[in-house]
C-alpha cells in the first residue's frame, strides 16, 4: 500500500508488547515509590497514549475489531489489500526503472 505521510505505521506486536510492559513497570515502580495516586494526571496521559496503541494494532493488524463474518466485505479488503500490493510491486518497478530489452523480451511473448 502506498504509505501516506500522515499516517504512521501500524505498531507491530513486539511494540505493543514493549508499550505494556512499560506501562505496569511504571504503575509498579510508583507504587513502590508510594506516589500512584499523585501521579494519576500522569498515568492517564500514559493510558491514552497506551490505548491508542493498542487501539491501532487490534484495528490495522490483527482486524479483530472489524466485521470480518461478511464474506462480501472480507472479499473487498482481500481486493484493497491486493491492489494495494500490487501498486507498491508498480512502485517499485517504476523506482527501478527499466532496459530496453525487456521491452523486446515482452514483444516476443506477444505482450
Amino acid at each position: 500500500m502506498a504509505e501516506d505521510p500522515g499516517r504512521a505505521r501500524p505498531p507491530d506486536a513486539e511494540t505493543v508488547r514493549a508499550a505494556l510492559l512499560h506501562f505496569a513497570n511504571l504503575i509498579r515502580r510508583l507504587e513502590e515509590e508510594g506516589a500512584v495516586l499523585r501521579a494519576i494526571p500522569l498515568l492517564l496521559k500514559r493510558l491514552g497514549d497506551l490505548r491508542q496503541v493498542l487501539f491501532d494494532y487490534e484495528v490495522r493488524v490483527t482486524e479483530r475489531l472489524l466485521p470480518i463474518e461478511d464474506p462480501v466485505e472480507r472479499e473487498s479488503r482481500r481486493v484493497v489489500r491486493d491492489a494495494s500490493s500490487r501498486e507498491d510491486e508498480l512502485a517499485e518497478e517504476w523506482k527501478r526503472g527499466f532496459d530496453i530489452e525487456d521491452l523486446d523480451e515482452g514483444s516476443d511473448r506477444g505482450v
